[in-house]
């Protein structure tokens, strides 16, 4: 039997506007898995409505007028939105240390509930105690239950006990609270990792007691604008199909940051989006027709017709859009 599809495609949706224009998320429907919207912030020191920030702005500011409604449309077609709760700007964790989080976590949770959000990110790129990062995923898990997804984002050497940005031990982490978190989305560069090839993903996997891969979710630059480290969308689909070849469908699939200006069409940012799915979906596809039943082989010896066999395989398997599978995939065995 082959493994459960875990095998994600997420974005990073941090810059909402580009030259004066709202960013729309909603091409991204039928490519992408999950959108992570980001940067949700605490501020120290200030109340009300201001201690939870978007970015710049708490998000009830009409400045996000566009994005809510757009962001109900997704999750009524089946994409999962996080929120991602930190980042680069210093400071948010400092505000759920023990003497803090009755004050800062409640206006946190009550943003969640207001924008239905499907889960939290927590990406610390600061110095933060096991004890502090335990009692945030411990009382979401909580307040929201089984089905609230939890992820982290370490560096991906931080998943070897390398290069961390956190201030904990994530091997650690994941020995305690494997069962509260879903999964890493592991950042694969500015000098912590590369994922082509694709060795530092496998290291990973191999490292100590193991992470299951469909819990690693590689999250690579999508322009070389946002940061060091960038590697071509035609390289990561270079280490989906190896990864696929070793861990079949039950990995945990790539990410991108960011969305707006994704290559390789930057006017078209959600092309990159649609490359991704479309070579999980590819190999995906190759892994299943190796697993054709007795019957099935029998079935195309016997009639041994190409017409046959695209039948057979246009019943089995489907696009995402519900259409037949085109005869390429005929090919894909005679490869």
């Amino acid at each position: 039997m082959l493994p459960t599809i875990a095998n994600r495609v997420i974005v990073y949706y941090q810059t909402h506007y580009k030259n004066g224009q709202f960013v729309s998320p909603l091409p991204l429907i039928g490519f992408v898995t999950h959108l992570f919207i980001a940067a949700f912030h605490l501020n120290f020191g200030q109340l009300g409505n201001d201690i939870v920030h978007l970015n710049d702005f708490p998000p009830s500011d009409s400045y996000f007028a566009p994005l809510w409604p757009e962001i109900a449309i997704l999750q009524g077609n089946g994409i999962k939105v996080l929120g991602m709760l930190g980042g680069a700007a210093p400071g948010t964790y400092d505000c759920l240390t023990d003497d803090l989080f009755d004050t800062y976590y409640p206006p946190l949770r009550d943003v969640i509930r207001t924008y239905h959000l499907d889960g939290m990110d927590l990406d610390v790129e600061q110095t933060v105690s096991p004890h502090t990062i335990r009692r945030i995923i411990q009382t979401l898990k909580s307040d929201f239950g089984d089905d609230f997804i939890i992820t982290l984002a370490p560096t991906a050497s931080a998943l070897t006990e390398g290069g961390n940005l956190s201030g904990f031990d994530y091997i650690s982490l994941e020995q305690d609270l494997a069962s509260s978190i879903d999964w890493y989305n592991a950042q694969f560069y500015s000098g912590f990792g590369t994922f082509f090839p694709e060795d530092q993903y496998v290291k990973i996997i191999e490292f100590d007691q193991g992470i299951d891969p469909s819990r690693v979710t590689a999250v690579v630059l999508t322009n070389p604008d946002n940061g060091s480290g960038y590697i071509d969308a035609h390289a990561v689909e270079e280490s989906i199909g190896n990864l696929m070849e070793k861990y079949g469908t039950g990995w945990g699939g790539v990410g991108g940051w960011e969305y707006f200006n994704s290559l390789p069409e930057e006017d078209s940012p959600w092309m990159w989006a649609a490359q991704m799915s479309e070579a999980m979906r590819v190999q995906k596809t190759r892994i299943e027709l190796v697993h054709l039943s007795r019957w099935e082989l029998c079935y195309l010896i016997r009639e041994g017709t190409k017409e046959k066999w695209q039948r057979l395989v246009s019943r089995r398997f489907s696009t995402h859009s519900g259409a037949p599978i085109s005869t390429r995939y005929f090919r894909l065995i005679h490869e």
